[in-house]
């Protein structure tokens, strides 16, 4: 079978370029006119970016701001000592401050 094949397929011919010059293209490799830019487009970019960063900056002032405030906040918190309860009135200890829910009161009041 495989002499059927070869004398059955068809020979593909495979041609040389000549060694000429193959560098050569349609377009130029080089832009040969300069870019104009809109001053107009490049100030207001330039504003954006500005506000931009300024605001950045806040955003960062303040956050600073917070997170001292709040670490101010825990130190004071962990110095002061525990509140002191010398103007309630002495329980014994058998009482209990139990509060009642409000079917127990309707039921006291019936």
């Amino acid at each position: 079978m495989s002499t059927e094949q070869s004398e059955s397929a068809p020979q593909v011919e495979t041609q040389t370029l000549p060694a000429g010059d193959i560098t050569q293209q349609a377009t130029t490799p080089t832009a040969t006119t300069k870019r104009v830019k809109n001053p107009k487009c490049v100030a207001a970019g330039k504003m954006v970016a500005e506000r931009t960063r300024l605001a950045r900056e806040q955003q960062k002032k303040a956050a600073e701001a917070y997170l001292a405030e709040n670490k101010a906040k825990a130190t004071t918190a962990a110095h002061e000592p525990a509140p002191t309860t010398e103007g309630e009135s002495p329980k014994s200890s058998g009482e209990k401050n139990i509060g009642l829910s409000t079917t127990q009161w309707l039921a006291v009041a019936a």
